[in-house]
């Protein structure tokens, strides 16, 4: 069997494995059914696609999984509880291996109206509000995973947020993956609706238990309807082995406000693409992110910011700590469309290479068809600055101990915008680990 041959089953292997997915509305089950027909005898991606170009899948196209729902015993760990943050301790939804767990998740005081639940069960009950935007915002172009997951997705999560309603804690999304000997995938699907004034954080956690070899593909919906305000913090720390591979979406209405923070530490490939669509004036949208790579890994981020409308402003800050043989990828798109006049549109990648070893690709994109904004664009390469560390040595630290200093101080920038106590000090930490296991700041010593 060639290559070629392997690439094209992968998607209908993944399809197959899973077989028809029931459900008792038609909406649903239309929807799985076209995602299907969409990418059944379709290729997956090569390095020949330019989105694609420096992240190949031939890879992951040569493995086998199995749905993680037919591992009937995880190996869960004992230690569960420790990863559900303090704030979201009467908020939080679990999922092993991508499936739903009542008994380690909690909503006991969420209030009144508000709908924290499994999606797959909402769906089933037939709530309208998820009917209604299921399947609505995550559409990509020639991209195969979108409809992959909406083809097999089985759990999730869905919140819904009613007019006027503010959530003070945040609401924790903890996806756990164990460790186990069979290789095994999931599709996990995240619906939010935040309708008219509402305000709520969602904290999306994947978090890999062992070093073993599986296959994560989440999507995310997000509506937010006219002035209301999503804080939306992503942790990817999935196995060092594991293939990552993420869709969001966000529709984002007049006067409201969306502020995603996504941090990348985890897997041996992770592709994260975000779109956020700023459908109406006076709106606004952030989009930052943080990203630590070493050894062989690769990081891949793809993200598209669509001013639609006038009077609206955008926020973009993306860095990428590059250590050993580690490889980080990002393609941001800004469009301004003809009647987003009065558009304030800001976006800058920099990445910080320890090593002489690792790679960075950067490619920030303008795309502008109003003729009164304000936009702008950049992106840096390079190592610390001799001049730091000079002056931290001459105050007496030994140049390992500036350089573990200065990264954590280009980290910071991200790490204190997410709205957090108990995220900010467990990155932190991981921050620290990162600096104190880099094989380039320990030659220094």
């Amino acid at each position: 069997m060639t290559d070629i041959t392997k690439e094209t089953n992968f998607l209908d292997r993944m399809i197959d494995s899973h077989g028809p997915m029931q459900t008792g509305y038609d909406r649903v089950t239309e929807l799985r059914r076209k995602a299907a027909d969409d990418i059944t005898g379709r290729d997956l991606p090569t390095t020949r696609h330019e989105e694609w170009k420096y992240c190949s899948l031939k890879k992951l196209s040569r493995e086998s999984f199995i749905p993680a729902a037919e591992i009937a015993q995880p190996d869960l760990p004992d230690n569960i509880a420790d990863y559900i943050y303090p704030e979201a301790e009467h908020h939080h939804l679990t999922f092993i291996n991508g499936v739903y767990s009542e008994k380690w998740s909690k909503t006991d005081k969420l209030p009144q109206g508000v709908i924290v639940a499994n999606l797959a069960d909402v769906l089933d009950e037939g709530n309208p509000v998820a009917l209604e935007h299921i399947g609505q915002y995550a559409r990509w172009e020639d991209d195969p995973f979108v409809p992959l997951n909406t083809s097999v997705f089985r759990d999730g999560a869905f919140i819904h947020v009613p007019a006027s309603v503010k959530i003070e804690d945040p609401i924790q999304l903890l996806f756990i993956n164990t460790d186990e000997k069979e290789q095994y995938f999931m599709t996990p699907r995240c619906l939010v609706v935040g309708e008219r004034s509402s305000e709520i954080t969602v904290v999306e956690d994947h978090v890999g238990f062992g070093d073993n070899v599986y296959f994560n593909a989440p999507v995310s919906e997000i509506k937010l309807a006219e002035n209301s305000h999503m804080t939306h913090v992503k942790l990817q720390r999935d196995s060092r082995k594991a293939y990552h591979i993420s869709r969001l979406a966000a529709d984002i209405s007049r006067d409201s406000n969306y502020k995603s923070y996504a941090v990348q530490l985890g897997s041996q490939l992770s592709r994260s693409d975000v779109k956020a669509v700023l459908t109406d004036e006076n709106t606004h949208a952030t989009l930052d992110g943080l990203v630590m790579v070493n050894g062989d890994q690769l990081s891949d981020t793809h993200s598209i910011m669509d001013h639609t409308m006038p009077n609206c402003t955008s926020h973009q800050l993306h860095k990428c700590i590059i250590d050993d043989e580690g490889t980080s990828v990002f393609n941001g798109k800004i469009f301004v469309r003809q009647d987003a006049q009065k558009t304030d549109a800001f976006q800058e990648n920099r990445n910080l290479q320890l090593s002489d070893s690792g790679t960075a690709y950067a490619k920030p994109q303008l795309e502008i068809f109003a003729d009164d904004v304000s936009c702008s664009h950049g992106a840096t390469i390079g190592q610390l600055d001799p001049d730091q560390v000079f002056y931290l040595k001459t105050r007496g630290l030994h140049e390992s101990q500036t350089r573990e200093i200065l990264t954590y101080g280009f980290a910071l920038d991200v790490i204190e915008s997410i709205p957090v106590a108990s995220i900010q000090e467990r990155l932190s930490k991981e921050v620290e680990k990162f600096t104190k296991a880099s094989n380039s700041i320990k030659q220094l010593v």
